[in-house]
């Protein structure tokens, strides 16, 4: 069954964490030594890498309008596993053209020495059109505005939290005062959510930090829907009782899990599910 006319469709992955199992002197002084070990010892053979093909099939069949990407697609952040992913998303890419955006995970910006690689990643998936230090940026496709978020920042050994500057609050707050009058439905896009899949706040150690922030500007109608990754396995839940969705794709390659938001863009009404490839 064709897609609806007045359907924009958007099809959201996450968390691929698809690292590559090489190791160097230099991850032994720093946070890189944990990544590739627990890459090694539990996440690899976890990892069902076929499910990025099955998500380009699901493009095609259900016509999606535009992707996103919700970051984690690395396990250390180097340039080699940056490489390494976008081969692998190659049909993916290709299949979305210039409708694609990705934004940061925790594993994307693992150490600061990273940084350059995670940098040029960013340029080349948001088509050249957005360098990762302008965020959180705009993005408008016809009546959908996007709004690309990055919180993922190198941090402790034991954490894996996401954290807003106060000048990115600052200009976030400001992106959120005002609305065009012919936009019918925005959406935030971030790696970290503001609920685990159960709409429970995620523990210290994994939270976005602020967040309670977000949740009132849900309440008070300044977005529509929250897009996100981290927690790996999907969701799709009211934040804080009010009408904007949050949704979470999951692990594409832990869970092959992945969503679909479709927005009506006649009314703005937004839905949204899960699939299980």
């Amino acid at each position: 069954m064709s897609k609806p006319a007045n359907i924009f469709r958007i099809l959201q992955l996450s968390d691929l964490h698809t690292g590559i199992l090489d190791f160097q002197l230099g991850y032994c002084l720093d946070k890189r030594f944990f990544g590739r070990l627990n890459q090694a010892t539990m996440r690899q053979r976890r990892l069902t890498l076929d499910r990025i093909s099955a998500f380009a099939r699901l493009q095609r069949e259900l016509e999606a309008d535009f992707t996103v990407c919700t970051g984690d697609l690395t396990s250390i952040g180097s340039e080699a596993e940056f490489l390494h992913c976008e081969e692998l998303l190659k049909e993916v890419l290709e299949n979305a053209g210039e409708a694609f955006a990705f934004v940061p995970g925790n594993h994307d910006a693992y150490v600061r020495r990273n940084r350059p690689a995670l940098a040029a990643a960013f340029r080349r998936l948001n088509g050249g059109k957005i360098e990762l230090d302008m965020l959180p940026a705009v993005r408008r496709v016809g009546a959908v505005e996007f709004i690309l978020l990055n919180a993922a920042r190198p941090c402790a050994i034991w954490l894996s939290t996401g954290e807003l500057s106060d000048a990115v609050w600052e200009k976030l707050d400001y992106i959120l005062s005002s609305r065009e009058s012919d936009v019918k439905a925005r959406v935030l896009v971030c790696h970290f959510p503001m609920c685990d899949h159960l709409a429970k706040p995620l523990s210290w150690r994994t939270k976005l930090m602020g967040y309670e922030r977000l949740v009132e500007w849900a309440k008070q109608g300044r977005f529509d829907a929250m897009l996100t990754g981290h927690v790996h396995y999907p969701f799709v839940h009211h934040i804080g009782g009010s009408q904007a969705l949050a949704v979470g794709a999951g692990s594409l390659t832990i869970y092959q899990s992945c969503a679909q938001i479709d927005i009506d863009t006649s009314t703005g009404h937004i839905t949204a599910r899960n699939h299980f490839l």
